[in-house]
C-alpha cells in the first residue's frame, strides 16, 4: 500500500516541493522606517515574521498539473482554490486550517512540536522532527510565508514599485521582483504588504514568458494581533498517532544508500550537504533544483505518469528518460545505463539544466 501511494503522487509533490517548500535562507536586516519605497518594503517584509496576525486567505493556482490517482491535496495545492484560516502568534506558535467541503485539516505548531488534526477522520497526528525537504503543506501558500521564501531566495535582486492595493481592507504598496538568474523559469513575483509592519498581504507569481500568474494568494480577512491558540488535545473517541513530519525523501522512497555528488551542473548540494540520504537540493535562489534516487519500480511508474501527462523523451550520453514542463516547473526522470539508477529531477529551472544535471548523475560510477 505505501509503494503504490507513492508512485501516485510522486510526480506532483516533486513538482510542488520545487516552487513552496525549498528552503529559503531570508537574512536578518536592521529595522527600517516603513516607507513605500521598494527596497524599504522588502526590508519590512523580511523581517516580518515576528508579526502576530489571524484572518483568512485564498489561493489560486493553474499550474494544470496532471490530474493523478490519489495525489490528494497535493495537486489542489499547485492546481485549484484552496482555503485557509491562519492564527499566527511567532514561527514557532500558529495554526492553520485547510477549509474542505468535508470539514478541514490542521496542522498546528508549537515550540517544538507539530501536530496534525483531520476532522473528518478524527485523527490527531503528532509530527517528529523537522526534515531537510518536506512535504509542502498549505500554510506555505499562506502571503506572508510565500512572499518571505521567494524575496529571501534572492535578496540581492533588484524590486521596482507596484501600485498599491486595498487588501483586506489595508492600503497596501507593492513590490515587484524580478529573478536576474536565467536558469530560472519564474518570471515575476509581486507582493503587496502593509507599509506599517511589513506583513504580506496579497502574492503572484508568474511564469517566464507569461502574462497571468500561476499562483496566487491574498487575504481577504485579516487582524494583526497575537491570536489565542487553541492547542489541540486528545478527545474522547478520537484517534492518536505519532509519525515522522512528512518527508519527500521517505515519502519518494530515496535510497539512502545512494550518495549524491558534492556539485551537479555546477551547482552545490545545499540540503542534504553531511548525509545526501538519497536526496538532496542543487544551487541557491530561485534557480535549485531536487534530485531524488527512487527505487526501480517508483522511477519506471514516474516515468509512465510523466508520458500520460505529455511528457519527450530524453536521450542522454549513458541513460534515457522523459522531460515534462509545467510551467514554471521543469521535471525530469532519468535511468542509467551505467549505474543502473533511477534519478528524479525537478525544479523551476530551465530544462536544459535538468537534462545537464542527469547526464552528470547517469555517469557516477555504481
Amino acid at each position: 500500500m505505501r509503494r503504490d501511494r507513492r508512485r501516485r503522487w510522486a510526480l506532483v509533490a516533486a513538482v510542488a516541493v520545487t516552487l513552496i517548500a525549498v528552503p529559503a535562507a531570508v537574512k536578518a536586516v536592521a529595522p527600517s522606517s516603513a516607507q513605500a519605497d521598494p527596497d524599504q518594503l522588502r526590508t519590512l517584509i523580511l523581517r516580518s515574521a515576528q508579526q502576530p496576525y489571524q484572518g483568512y486567505a485564498e489561493s489560486v493556482g493553474s499550474m494544470a498539473l496532471p490530474e493523478l490517482p490519489n495525489s490528494g491535496s497535493l495537486t489542489s495545492l499547485l492546481n485549484g482554490k484552496t482555503r485557509l484560516r491562519a492564527w499566527y502568534a511567532s514561527p514557532e506558535e500558529s495554526r492553520v486550517s485547510v477549509l474542505t467541503a468535508a470539514g478541514e485539516q490542521d496542522i498546528y505548531r508549537t515550540i517544538g512540536n507539530a501536530y496534525s488534526w483531520d476532522y473528518e477522520t478524527n485523527l490527531l497526528t503528532q509530527l517528529v522532527g523537522e526534515p531537510p525537504i518536506r512535504t509542502p503543506r498549505a500554510g506555505d501558500l499562506l502571503p506572508p510565508e510565500l512572499a518571505r521564501r521567494l524575496l529571501g531566495a534572492v535578496p540581492e535582486n533588484p524590486v521596482t514599485p507596484l501600485p498599491s492595493r486595498r487588501v483586506a481592507g489595508i492600503a497596501a504598496p507593492g513590490l515587484r521582483l524580478v529573478p536576474a538568474d536565467p536558469a530560472t523559469t519564474l518570471g515575476q513575483i509581486d507582493v503587496w504588504a502593509d507599509q506599517a509592519t511589513g506583513l504580506p498581504l496579497a502574492v503572484e507569481v508568474t511564469a517566464r514568458g507569461q502574462n497571468s500568474p500561476v499562483l496566487t494568494t491574498a487575504f481577504a480577512e485579516l487582524q494583526q494581533t497575537r491570536p489565542l491558540l487553541d492547542f489541540p488535545a486528545r478527545l474522547p473517541g478520537s484517534g492518536y498517532s505519532v509519525t515522522n513530519a512528512p518527508d519527500i525523501a521517505y515519502d519518494l522512497g530515496a535510497l539512502a544508500r545512494v550518495q549524491l555528488p558534492g556539485k551537479i551542473a555546477g551547482r552545490e548540494l545545499r540540503t542534504g550537504a553531511e548525509d545526501s540520504q538519497g536526496a538532496g537540493v542543487y544551487g541557491a535562489g530561485l534557480a535549485a533544483f531536487v534530485v531524488v534516487a527512487v527505487p526501480r519500480d517508483l522511477g519506471a511508474a514516474i516515468a509512465d505518469a510523466a508520458a500520460r501527462a505529455g511528457s519527450s523523451p530524453v536521450q542522454l550520453n549513458t541513460g534515457n528518460g522523459q522531460a515534462l514542463q509545467i510551467s514554471p516547473a521543469s521535471l525530469l526522470i532519468v535511468r542509467s545505463t551505467k549505474n543502473r539508477r533511477w534519478f528524479l529531477l525537478a525544479g523551476t529551472v530551465t530544462p536544459g539544466l535538468l537534462q545537464l544535471a542527469g547526464t552528470e548523475l547517469c555517469g557516477l560510477p555504481r
